[in-house]
């Protein structure tokens, strides 16, 4: 799992728009969103890459399944003029959990790009120094 911290300056709801608008973008769906008077959560999840015949085969002659799915996720909560937020990505096979360290070195690559990719362009429009 990949957590990074973000700092940023603007409109709650312009912030959250524009984190869906990058994941829908990117071929994510959005599984999970909430909102509150302070802040936001929004769960956005890749497409499958891999068949179900494939896993199992996998499975079953290599004895490994490789994840086939990323889960993203955004917490967002107004204090004073800025918002701290939480930008999360880890990859998963059939539940994901947020909280769980993943062992694959190139999985764990592959959340770290995505993440910074993400955390680049959120940066960039409402980063607090921008």
């Amino acid at each position: 799992m990949t957590t990074l911290n973000l700092s940023l300056q603007g409109d709650i709801g312009e912030i959250r728009v524009f984190f869906i608008e990058l994941l829908g973008g990117m071929g994510f769906i959005i599984i999970h969103q909430e909102e509150w008077t302070d802040g936001f959560r929004v769960i956005g999840t890749s497409a499958k890459r891999t068949s179900q015949l494939t896993v199992t085969m996998m499975n079953l002659f290599i004895g490994y399944i490789q994840r086939n799915r990323i889960a993203m996720e955004l917490v967002a909560h107004q204090e004073n003029d800025l918002l701290t937020s939480t930008l999360k990505c880890t990859p998963y096979l059939d539940v994901a959990d947020l909280e769980a360290p993943d062992e694959n070195p190139a999985e764990r690559e592959k959340c770290e790009r995505l993440a910074n990719l993400l955390y680049d362009r959120i940066q960039e429009r409402f980063g607090k120094n921008s």
